[in-house]
């Protein structure tokens, strides 16, 4: 069953488009990958779908979550969902906590603002979710600023802060990034478990194709604010056909490897555009070995099940060094 359906989203800042007709649904319990390098549209398509964008920000298109278009509704209504269907866990939790406030007054904030109850009642059902993020000592870090925690146990203060409410969805915007290696993998494991248990949807914002390979049922690249290629994730990551996409994996794939010896790794030529700043047509152009001038007109994208965008689609498998 449809949870969200995301129809033509089109986002707009001082005249520039930013995310650019961009589609997609998704099932209840269903986890999707949003993936690209910094800069393609996918913190900003994150931040349309729950109306946190800037004031300056222009928004078309339909974002409708059980039948409510969230685009629509008003920012009161809006405020009442985030916390509550829906949960968000940003990228850097230093910024997104509150730092001279105790964290467990802040995860009780969010069960008392949507949820209602005594002080004491509040207090106890955070404890209970600092203890669900694996906390041994939730007393402790309840009574703990930002400042004194890890980022690894702020960012599981998110994670609390998230699920409180039981959400519908879950929005995780690059939730890793700033962890190392081992506390990356253990709040993947917790985020993956608790979405499970609470039986909601998640969209997981990355530009680490290892990140969202293991947790995420289906992906979507991004590229210059537009999805440039979907579908199951073995397929994408098995059977990439947008020429983007391919360069994403084989540049990922070099860097996991720690390159070849003697060997230089992989790139993608040159850097994604700035603001406003993406060539008319297909968006990727401009950095893409295969471009004629076919490519002056934006593909649309097409395809059953494994959808891409391109005119010239790689046919062949594709080996770490981006050979076709």
């Amino acid at each position: 069953m449809t949870l969200l359906q995301v129809d033509g989203l089109t986002v707009r800042i001082g005249g520039a488009e930013v995310v650019g007709d961009v589609s997609f649904a998704l099932e209840r319990g269903e986890r999707l990958g949003l993936i690209g390098e910094s800069g393609s549209g996918k913190s900003m398509t994150a931040l349309a779908l729950i109306g946190l964008l800037p004031e300056e920000a222009s928004v078309e298109g339909r974002v409708v979550l059980d039948g409510d278009d969230l685009v629509a509704m008003s920012e009161g209504r809006r405020c009442d969902l985030r916390g509550d269907r829906i949960g968000m866990i940003f990228q850097e939790p230093m910024t997104a906590l509150n730092p001279v406030m105790r964290v467990g007054n802040q995860v009780a904030e969010v069960v008392r603002r949507h949820r209602g109850g005594s002080r004491r009642s509040t207090r106890e059902r955070a404890l209970e979710l600092l203890r669900r993020v694996e906390f041994a000592d939730p007393e402790r870090i309840a009574r703990a600023y930002p400042h004194e925690l890890s980022g690894g146990q702020r960012q599981r203060v998110m994670v609390a802060m998230a699920i409180a409410c039981s959400p519908a969805l879950v929005l995780a915007d690059e939730p890793t990034t700033a962890l190392d290696v081992t506390v990356q993998a253990q709040v993947l494991e917790l985020l993956a478990r608790l979405v499970a248990e609470e039986d909601a949807a998640l969209v997981l914002i990355s530009h680490d194709l290892a990140v969202v390979s293991g947790m995420c049922d289906r992906l979507l690249v991004m590229y210059g604010g537009r999805i440039v290629e979907s579908g199951p994730t073995d397929d994408v990551l098995e059977r990439p056909r947008h020429p983007y996409t391919v360069g994403l994996l084989a540049t990922s794939t070099a860097m996991a490897e720690g390159g070849r010896r003697g060997r230089t790794l992989p790139t993608i030529r040159g850097s994604v555009p700035g603001l406003g700043r993406f060539p008319e047509g297909c968006v990727f152009r401009s950095r893409c070995e295969r471009a004629t001038d076919r490519c002056r007109t934006m593909p649309p994208l097409e395809g059953a099940g494994h959808a891409f965008a391109c005119w010239h689609p790689v046919e062949r498998p594709v080996t770490v060094g981006g050979a076709t």
